[in-house]
């Protein structure tokens, strides 16, 4: 791309990104540095492909950060909201994570550096999302998924996320959901969350729905077994503190994987 090129595209992404410092975008990437935490030159490149396939027509903002990633509230070519989550490029807390891809079957070659690792990482969370959709398991669906842009539904509206489980009144019936929830995505997705607990289950009018799956590990993982105990451990921690009764966490292990 010719400077004068990517100048005018810079000033096309300044004004379709809402943050509060978008002055900042031009100075950063003309130095190949990463502007809060997210936006790299090869990010913005990414996020400019996807205007251009039509995938997002615009971005209104974030919606919600994370030590790993950011979650933007975007608009499709029809108007329907949509989320990018774009994992950070900056961060070091990825080389802690390859416990979560090495061993995993699916993914028998994997590139070494941490921007490789991220965008794998970015991959394996849209596999997941498809498994859990093949099967029919409540979960954000994934769109599409390029370097380290993710792009899925956005569950919420006007840009407002739906309550997670920490967020919302909770019942019995949702400790038993989540239980299911669990069973149905060993069972017939024949995944592990893998970071399951309260902060990454949403409470919607009719259904609780699963997200942050990027953790998730194949069944056949050497560490599968260990990460199902931690989550249904970390669920049952949850509905504990909200004074419901739930059942025996190994009964709950046993019942998932036999």
């Amino acid at each position: 791309m010719l400077p004068g090129k990517i100048a005018k595209f810079e000033h096309e992404i300044d004004k379709k990104l809402d943050t509060q410092s978008k002055h900042k975008i031009f100075d950063g990437f003309k130095n190949n540095k990463t502007i809060n935490e997210v936006l790299d030159k090869t990010t913005i490149m990414a996020l400019h492909d996807l205007i251009n396939k039509h995938i997002i027509s615009y971005v209104n903002g974030v919606v919600r950060s994370g030590k790993e990633s950011q979650l933007f509230w975007a608009v499709d070519k029809n108007g329907k909201d949509i989320a990018l989550k774009i994992y950070l490029v900056s961060t070091s807390s990825f080389k802690k994570r390859a416990s979560y891809i090495l061993g995993d079957p699916r993914f028998s070659k994997v590139r070494t550096g941490t921007r490789n690792l991220v965008y794998l990482w970015a991959k394996k969370e849209f596999r997941n999302l498809i498994q859990c959709v093949e099967h029919s398991i409540p979960s954000t669906k994934p769109l599409y998924v390029t370097k380290n842009i993710l792009v899925m539904e956005f569950v919420g509206k006007n840009g407002i996320p739906e309550k997670t489980l920490v967020e919302a009144e909770v019942s019995q019936k949702d400790y038993e959901s989540t239980i299911s929830l669990i069973k149905r995505l060993y069972k017939e997705a024949k995944l592990v969350h893998g970071d399951l607990s309260e902060f990454n289950v949403f409470k919607t009018e009719n259904e609780l729905i699963l997200f942050d799956l990027a953790s998730g590990v194949d069944t056949h993982h050497p560490n599968a077994h260990e990460f199902l105990k931690r989550d249904i451990n970390n669920i049952s921690k949850f509905f504990v503190k909200r004074g419901l009764t739930v059942a025996n966490p190994a009964d709950i292990f046993d019942l998932v994987t036999k």
